[in-house]
């Protein structure tokens, strides 16, 4: 059952993805599109912040299923924000890549962790985080 429903998150996730950036130009707006609707999101009483992490931090086991299915979701966003950040222009893609991914799992794990009160959430500027990363990236 919970790799049924990671699968579905995974497939939610990636529709999500895909709508929020269909639209924008370029790949540097792509990532901060994605990053301005991870504030937006974990702002909302839906976040409990990520399945993926979640099951993880629950079945630690690398040989679990779920931990196997989270793993491969985690693997696919690094790979989505190093081609972003690479066809943006970044010297060192892989480099912001998995900043910019720390900063995404940081953002679910605070959210988690504290609420989605803004005025409790250190998360709340995450996507003003994101710009100055990439744009430190991109200099």
């Amino acid at each position: 059952m919970i790799v049924a429903y990671l699968k579905d998150s995974n497939e939610v996730f990636w529709n999500n993805f895909e709508q929020i950036t269909k639209d924008v130009p370029t790949p540097r707006e792509k990532l901060l599109a994605f990053f301005r609707s991870l504030q937006d999101y974990i702002k909302t009483p839906a976040c409990y912040g990520c399945p993926f992490l979640n099951v993880a931090t629950e079945y630690p086991e690398t040989d679990y299923p779920g931990h196997q299915v989270a793993l491969e979701h985690k693997q696919s966003v690094r790979t989505r924000f190093r081609q972003l950040a690479k066809e943006a222009g970044a010297g060192k893609p892989e480099v912001l890549a998995d900043q910019l991914f720390l900063l995404m799992d940081g953002a679910y794990m605070a959210s988690r962790m504290f609420g989605t009160k803004t005025t409790k959430n250190p998360a709340a500027h995450v996507a003003e985080a994101a710009q100055i990363l990439i744009d430190s990236a991109l200099e």
